[in-house]
């Protein structure tokens, strides 16, 4: 299954969404919450994917197990659309009926990709740091709600929203990770929201690339504003026709 290309989806422009968030905090008074994701929302993955595949080609199990694969993980070239690993070594060359290769390079990507080292490859899409930036001077509440776990992701994840200059207080913007690994992604973010409005009653925007996650939102918390950031996601489901869409965050185009 293909995602979607994007001119077959109406992108809008960041800085519509950004006008009613403006209007309901400063005009209504009503102090909504803005959520973001971050994995493919706020960052752009494909640097950690490609400097986790090339790491992976330097394993010495790779190199004891598969010594004639191995020179093509040095020709990993990821792109802003890919998601998990499979596309991206086929287009380095690298077959993928064997089942073998396939398991050991699945366990070490779930090692490397899903850690606290490697999340200091991600990159923030165009205008992100900007815009959550200019959200923050609402004097609203933002969260970074994601499904990366405590244990493996929160230092990491800290470091990095620092590093590029995002706004965390641990008050009115605050980290919000799944305190365990199993836990559905989907499940644990409509669990957290519903929630959020069950004890505070103000509106909630959510920012979100994973259409699985945006249909159950959807579904069971109608009220929530929905933002699909289109990059890249699991190909499981595909978004509402009627989401509003966004492929970039700058407020100038």
């Amino acid at each position: 299954m293909t995602q979607t290309p994007y001119n077959a989806i109406k992108h809008r422009k960041a800085s519509e969404i950004y006008s009613k968030i403006k209007d309901l905090s400063l005009v209504q008074k009503a102090n909504p919450l803005i959520i973001f994701d971050l994995d493919s929302t706020l960052f752009d993955v494909a640097p950690r994917l490609e400097k986790v595949l090339t790491d992976i080609g330097l394993e010495p199990v790779m190199q004891e197990k598969f010594p004639n694969v191995v020179p093509h993980f040095r020709n990993i070239k990821t792109e802003r659309r890919d998601w998990g690993f499979v596309e991206v070594l086929q287009r380095a060359g690298v077959e993928h009926d064997n089942l073998d290769l396939f398991k050991t390079v699945r366990q070490l990507w779930i090692e490397k990709f899903f850690s606290n080292e490697y999340i200091h490859f991600d990159v923030p899409y165009q205008g992100s740091v900007d815009f959550v930036r200019k959200i923050e001077k609402l004097n609203v509440p933002i969260v970074y709600l994601t499904g990366r776990d405590v244990k493996r992701m929160e230092r990491g994840s800290r470091e990095v929203l620092l590093k590029w200059n995002f706004p965390l207080d641990d008050k009115m913007s605050q980290l919000v990770l799944k305190p365990d690994r199993e836990m559905d992604d989907a499940l644990f973010k409509r669990d957290w929201i519903h929630d959020y409005i069950t004890k505070n009653k103000t509106p909630v925007f959510l920012f979100e690339n994973e259409p699985v996650n945006i249909n159950l939102i959807a579904k069971e918390l109608p009220e929530v504003d929905l933002v699909f950031f289109d990059s890249t996601h699991s190909r499981k489901e595909t978004p509402p026709e009627e989401v509003f869409t966004l492929v970039h965050y700058l407020l100038e185009d």
